[in-house]
């Protein structure tokens, strides 16, 4: 067991073997509850078979009487059926299912002196078992409800230890009942091969099963230590059988001639599965009694105490009445005493179940007596409830639907039955008061225990400072529960500290690691403690502290004074408070981030608002005075700061410089890299020659040497000679502005300036081409960036470059200034002030018109 725990098996796989075999073994159930239900509703539309085969699969034995009327007899040799050589047995089952009853069947058979002959015999239909009445019930339950409840109960182990050998026993064991009580001969070729297989491999391996686990729980048997070897020869063993058994199998069902060198085998194979059986069950006792003797802890002998007890109560009346029971003249098969065991039978899987899972056993007089006791008590309760709520429907309901009465009798009853119906349903109904009164008469302490930690669960969370939340709760469930050692760890900067102590008890780091590692909200015990040498400093249990995400911390809970264990009610409360602990410290935990968060974002906001302010600074503060040239900008930035650039600017020689710029990106970062190409471009231009393609390439160099990877910058430069009314310019992949020219005729000419090169700060090293054109006077110059054409509605409708060329067109006449007003009137009007996600920027040069 030991080593089968300690492998690093991925939990998985062990997950994934546990949903193959939930398949196939509820696959089988299915199957058997269908065939059981087609038995005993519709067994009339099956044609009954007329005879059975002795183990030869052969030779027929009991013949039915429409058999025997027709020369049918015990002995004779099987040979054709319709005329088709006898195969095997699937050749048989399979035609009776296709057949219907009244049909005729010919069979070819050799009696045992050797005479052939042929006989036709009418198909019967199937007879089903009584399905009426208790007994039926009965039966119901026994074979369906206790196996479906032993493999729900085997999954749940499994579930929860996948890792512990004990439990995958226990799965086999409690797999056994749908394989004995449920038949998978009702089915066709292959299911009923593949069915019959499942059959036999639960039905072979449940003894060493039982062996094994009574060898390995809850220690490993001193008979153990010194023949390992014995277990692992009854496992290959049974390995053996299992393999001669499924090969029997198939050659009954397909092959019978392949059958007849087997059947020698087979008799000494029953006898030594029986041999295995019955020394398996001996051994399995023998280990339960000399363990309950001699077992190593207080913990251990509880258990095996109460699977002794528990299997005598579960399996001990079934033996007496199959067994016993037919001396003292009781009929098993009386639907009374069947229906009188099912609570007995119900109580083997839970008893496994409770063995194997619970963290720290009761002993059986502490189960037999509260356990009985309250259980009875709640359960009286619940039959009273159930009871009151049939009468008033007998009594009451159903004679108002059933019979005509006055309207006042009809008011006055329905009224009777709504308050009845109030105090059995409402949330404190008569029989809840009588619940409590039994709590606070023979169970008292547990009763105050359940009040003062429920009460602490609800305010736990109300308690705004951490410390003393954690010393509030640590001392309620130290005085309720008295508890001497607790200890509470929170996590801070990833690993658990202490943070509050009373007596201090130790526990094992690695129950810690799995703690947090799961954040479970289930009660982690410590499995290094040992019962027999008892220590109170030592945690019995591990309280998780869990927040929404991650666990925020352990609460390690000592031993109870009385060296009880930690009950049910008591683990459920507990959780109760771990978790409202954990959502108050979580709360306190996130009150003093936001508080921080607001200091964080008032101090982000004020540095939002610097960075700002610079960049205003570097945006013209004074545009050039140019007689008959006006000049205007703006820039509406998305979120404060932004890469958009524009500049106008003098030059030598009286001449006027104008830049337009799109940093990719948004932000701070492309704020940065604006500034940068800011800075390159009023540095190379005071040492310029006036070649633009040559400013342009240092400008591209630099910032690529400036910039991160991926980072670039469209940009348009142009050089403006009032003198001559010339222009210069290279456009480095920026939306390529607009002059706008008014005609004579009232209408504007559009010319896009594009000629340059790629954008900057891409390429290591790029050739731009310069291009240069004359103004002429009334002509308009409109710089912009694709945030203002490209402006947004809130449906995502784009407004566009045509669009905002005509908002310039309308207003060509008039100054830069009330252009740039005018077309940012106009994208606001179409966007509907709905919020963009890009910055927006123009700059407009106007020239004055001739007088």
């Amino acid at each position: 067991m030991d080593s089968f725990s300690k492998k690093r098996t991925s939990a998985v796989s062990l997950y994934l073997l546990l949903l193959v075999f939930a398949a196939i073994s509820m696959v089988y159930y299915i199957a058997g509850a269908a065939a059981l239900r087609q038995e005993f509703f519709h067994a009339a539309r099956y044609a009954s078979e007329p005879f059975a085969f002795q183990d030869d699969g052969q030779t027929i034995k009991n013949p039915s009487k429409e058999a025997i009327a027709v020369g049918l007899s015990n002995g004779d040799l099987l040979l054709s059926v319709n005329g088709v050589p006898y195969t095997g047995y699937a050749q048989i089952h399979d035609l009776f299912r296709k057949i219907s009853p009244g049909d005729t069947v010919g069979f070819s058979v050799r009696s045992p002196s050797g005479a052939t002959r042929q006989v036709r015999v009418r198909i019967e239909p199937r007879k089903s078992p009584d399905s009426l009445g208790g007994q039926f019930i009965a039966n119901l339950t026994l074979i369906l409800g206790v196996p479906l409840l032993g493999l729900i109960v085997g999954y749940w182990v499994v579930a929860a230890r996948p890792r512990d050998l004990n439990a995958w026993l226990v799965l086999v064991l409690l797999a056994f009942p749908a394989t004995a009580y449920l038949d998978f001969t009702f089915w066709t070729a292959p299911w009923n091969l593949l069915l019959g297989t499942w059959h036999l491999v639960i039905q072979i391996f449940v003894f060493p099963a039982l062996l094994w686990f009574g060898f390995l729980f809850p220690e490993r048997w001193r008979l153990d230590l010194r023949l390992p070897w014995f277990k692992y020869a009854i496992a290959a063993a049974v390995c053996f059988i299992l393999v001669f058994e499924t090969a029997f199998l198939a050659a009954w069902f397909l092959s019978i001639h392949d059958l007849h060198p087997l059947l020698p085998l087979q008799i000494w194979i029953a006898r030594a599965s029986q041999w295995i059986a019955a020394i398996c069950i001996i051994l399995f006792l023998v280990a339960i009694l000399d363990k309950l003797r001699s077992a190593s802890s207080a913990d251990a002998r509880r258990r095996l105490r109460v699977l002794a007890i528990g299997s005598c109560l579960s399996l001990g009346p079934l033996l007496f009445i199959f067994s016993v029971g037919p001396l003292f003249g009781i009929n098993p098969r009386n639907g009374k005493w069947t229906f009188a065991l099912i609570p007995f039978v119900a109580l083997f899987p839970v008893t496994l179940a409770y063995v194997l899972i619970v963290q720290r056993a009761m002993d059986v007089n502490i189960l037999l007596r509260m356990g009985t006791k309250y259980l009875l008590a709640r359960t009286t309760l619940v039959i009273l409830r159930i009871g009151g709520i049939l009468a008033l429907v007998w009594f009451i309901a159903v004679p108002l639907l059933v019979h005509r009465h006055s309207f006042s009798t009809t008011l006055l009853w329905s009224t009777v039955l709504l308050a009845f119906a109030f105090l059995f349903f409402k949330k404190k109904s008569p029989t809840d008061l009588i619940g409590q009164w039994i709590d606070r008469k023979f169970f008292r302490e547990a009763y105050d225990a359940e009040i003062t930690l429920a009460n602490l669960a609800k305010t736990a969370r109300t308690i705004s400072d951490p410390a003393a939340l954690i010393k509030t709760v640590s001392h309620q469930i130290s005085d309720v529960l008295h508890i001497d050692h607790i200890s509470v760890l929170l996590r801070r900067n990833g690993i658990f500290e202490p943070a509050y102590v009373i007596g201090q008890p130790s526990f094992e780091n690695e129950s810690l690691r799995m703690l947090d590692k799961s954040n479970s909200s289930t009660p982690v015990f410590n499995s290094a403690k040992d019962e027999q040498t008892h220590d109170p400093h030592t945690a019995e249990l591990l309280l998780p502290l869990p927040g929404r995400t991650q666990l925020l911390g352990v609460m390690a809970l000592g031993a109870k004074r009385s060296e009880a264990p930690y009950t049910p009610s008591d683990l459920r409360l507990l959780e109760s408070v771990g978790v409202q602990t954990g959502l108050g410290l979580e709360l306190s935990e996130t009150a003093l981030s936001l508080a921080q968060a607001a200091i964080e974002r008032a101090s982000a906001a004020r540095e939002m608002e610097i960075a700002r302010e610079v960049q205003e600074r570097l945006f013209p503060q004074h545009f050039p005075v140019v007689p008959g040239v006006t000049l205007a900008g703006t820039c509406r930035t998305v979120f404060g700061v932004g890469g958009d650039y524009y500049d106008a600017f003098d030059t030598a020689n009286g001449r006027i410089g104008l830049a337009i710029g799109d940093v990719s990106g948004k932000g701070i970062s492309a704020a940065l890299l604006m500034s940068s190409l800011r800075a390159c471009l009023r540095t190379l231009t005071l040492n310029s020659s006036g070649d633009l393609t040559t400013l342009m390439r240092n400008i591209n160099s630099l910032i690529y040497e400036a910039s991160a990877v991926h980072r670039y910058a469209t940009f348009f430069v142009g050089i403006y000679d009032p003198s001559t009314f010339r222009l210069q310019y290279v456009n480095a992949g920026h939306n390529p502005p607009a002059l706008i020219r008014p005609l004579p005729d009232g209408s504007c000419q559009h010319l896009p300036l594009g000629t340059g090169g790629p954008v900057v700060g891409l390429l290591p090293d790029v050739r731009y081409e310069e291009d240069s054109l004359l103004l002429h006077p009334g002509d308009l110059l409109l710089a912009y960036t694709d945030g203002i054409s490209e402006a947004m509605t809130a449906a995502d409708e784009e407004w566009g470059e045509e669009a905002m060329i005509l908002a310039a067109q309308h207003a060509v006449s008039k100054t830069a200034e009330d252009i740039v007003k005018d077309i940012f009137e106009a994208a606001d009007t179409f966007t509907g002030n709905a919020p963009q996600h890009d910055d927006m920027t123009l700059l407009v040069m106007k020239l004055s018109s001739l007088p």
